[in-house]
């Protein structure tokens, strides 16, 4: 097997686990002790122009595909850069994962933030907290898509 192929089968085992638990844990609806005034970003300034092609893109859609075209699991697929955003922010009538203002809240920081292994994303391989101040501080800025 190649050396390509193993890497994208690898990959794609770090999509599967949780989501298909019969009976998944319920994870919290905020994250309480989240830092909101992290200073230390790992893109200047975060915003999702930048966060969009530098993380989200990298971790979610390239490396693992857990939510790439092919992917898109969960019913998310993060393919590009405008679905994305709409995707998160739940402007087409799904689900919103992104609470402009409200990181503490927002789905998608309780996903980046959790310490279950199974519910954790992205899968394998955790956002370093520099990432994780880049997400903060796009979304307790409003989230806008600049």
């Amino acid at each position: 097997m190649s050396v390509a192929l193993f890497a994208g089968a690898m990959s794609l085992s770090h999509c599967s686990g949780a989501d298909d638990d019969p009976h998944p844990t319920v994870p919290p609806s905020c994250v309480e002790n989240l830092n909101v005034d992290c200073t230390e970003v790992l893109l200047s300034p975060p915003i999702y122009s930048k966060i969009f092609p530098g993380i989200i893109e990298q971790k979610c859609t390239l490396g693992s595909s857990c939510h790439s075209a092919d992917g898109g699991m969960g019913g998310l697929v993060l393919a590009n850069a405008d679905d994305t955003y709409d995707a998160l922010l739940g402007l087409e009538g799904g689900t919103k994962h992104v609470l402009p203002f409200d990181p503490k809240c927002s789905s998608l920081m309780v996903r980046l933030t959790s310490l279950d292994s199974a519910y954790v994303m992205p899968r394998g391989s955790p956002l370093s907290e520099a990432a994780i101040c880049d997400f903060v501080q796009w979304i307790k800025l409003g989230a806008k898509k600049d």
